[in-house]
């Protein structure tokens, strides 16, 4: 965490400004940033040491460009353009912020080097609606991250513009609340008043934090429907946003293998999705290595589960769909190994795999298939539901990161029992559309 006592200084006119700026700065602290918004006795020709100190201790200057925003910085005794000034000669992270794209730009006597401070640099365009916390994450991700780092966000975050005016009123009728408190005429009075106060308000805080994660969890499940709406996706109303989360992975890296029928993951199952499913902990080191260890017998226990709570058919794929999709679907790729006929192109295997698995995420310098499918050769064995030459075991393909070359080729394939467990073998779904 920076030593600075603020991450952003906020600018605004406020006149018109105030209400966006206000709601600007709720966003971003509920994300985990400290922000300087100066909303009490701050007007024109007033330029305290306040401000001064502020703009010098914030990396990143936000600049909120209401309509008719900048119209008084034609006046040299201005205050928005004082800040601007200071931000400007201090060397600033500038972050001009558009709300609802209603800035009506600059006045003709405006400074030319404040205009070009300002112009110079993406607007970012907040939508104060239903996306206001789309809008905010994405300058936060894109103007913000990579200045100022990440921040841990509040349990409790506002999303929409409505949502986040109900806060900041619940925030000023506290605030009043507390101020007329203090001015009680008797200390004994004051005290019972304050402590029968303070339990009702906790009670109000906990249903309201209670109501607000109901609506959370909703809304999470409402925007993932939308979003897999291919997929028919209905979410399970007992899920955790964390579950939801994860499930939305799954989802976003399933590759198409029969085009609107079945569905492939790209990667190969990981420790962060077995245990965050099933609500374990784990390492998040190890959030992107394939599970292993996991019997046939678990793993079916497993989807089922994952099925009921999506309402999607999740599966291990039947060899020949394996097959299939190892040699690139419809466009039956003749290579040895899933994607090429260098191994070391495409597979973790005992040549070079150190004795050790390697994250599934595409990210390891290993090549994927014709489908952009990863780690069918090689890393770990991958179980699929087809018995295994009638004898009781069920198939493995693949081979593993202890496998000479010869057993990762697309057509290598294992008996392996159903309750046996093994850490060289794991796996990877499908989807069926209904």
């Amino acid at each position: 965490m920076p030593d600075n006592k603020y991450d952003i200084f906020i600018s605004y006119r406020r006149d018109g400004g105030a209400q966006y700026a206000r709601i600007l700065q709720l966003m971003l602290i509920q994300r985990g940033y400290s922000v300087f918004l100066d909303y009490d006795e701050l007007t024109d020709g007033i330029f305290s040491d306040k401000i001064k100190a502020a703009i010098r201790e914030a990396p990143v200057f936000m600049l909120v460009l209401s309509k008719g925003a900048m119209t008084r910085c034609a006046n040299e005794g201005d205050w928005v353009r004082k800040e601007i000034t200071l931000a400007v000669e201090q060397g600033k992270h500038i972050i001009p912020v558009n709300p609802d794209n209603g800035f009506d730009g600059f006045p003709e006597k405006m400074p030319e080097n404040l205009k070009d401070a300002i112009g110079s640099h993406q607007h970012s365009e907040i939508s104060f609606g239903q996306a206001l916390g789309v809008t905010t994450d994405l300058l936060i991700k894109n103007r913000l991250v990579p200045t100022l780092g990440e921040r841990t966000s509040s349990p409790r975050k506002d999303e929409d513009f409505e949502a986040a005016q109900e806060t900041l009123r619940r925030q000023d009728a506290h605030n009043r609340f507390m101020r007329r408190l203090g001015i009680g005429s008797a200390v004994v009075v004051v005290a019972i008043v304050l402590v029968t106060c303070l339990w009702f308000w906790k009670r109000q805080v906990e249903e309201d934090e209670a109501h607000a994660h109901t609506a959370e969890l909703e809304a999470k499940r409402m925007d993932l429907c939308e979003k897999h709406k291919e997929f028919l996706l209905n979410l399970n109303k007992e899920l955790t946003i964390e579950q939801m989360e994860i499930i939305d992975t799954i989802l976003t890296n399933m590759i198409s293998v029969y085009p609107d029928s079945v569905w492939m993951s790209q990667f190969e199952f990981n420790m962060g999705q077995w245990y965050g499913i099933k609500g374990e902990p784990f390492d998040p080191a190890q959030s992107h290595m394939p599970i292993s260890n996991v019997s046939y017998a678990d793993i079916s226990m497993f989807l089922f589960d994952l099925s009921d709570k999506t309402n999607l058919s999740f599966e291990l794929p039947p060899v020949e769909l394996w097959e299939y999709a190892a040699h690139g679907g419809e466009n039956r790729e003749t290579t040895l190994y899933a994607g090429s006929d260098e191994v070391d192109q495409v597979a973790w295997y005992k040549e070079n795999s150190g004795g050790k698995t390697h994250n599934s995420d595409g990210r390891q310098g290993k090549e994927p298939n014709y489908l952009d499918l990863y780690d069918m050769s090689g890393n770990v064995a991958e179980f699929c539901n087809t018995p295994y030459d009638g004898s009781g075991l069920y198939t493995v393909c693949g081979g593993h990161y202890d496998s000479p070359a010869s057993e990762v080729t697309v057509s290598s394939q294992k008996g392996f029992g159903t309750i046996d467990k093994d850490k060289h073998v794991g796996f990877r779904v499908i989807i069926r559309k209904p």
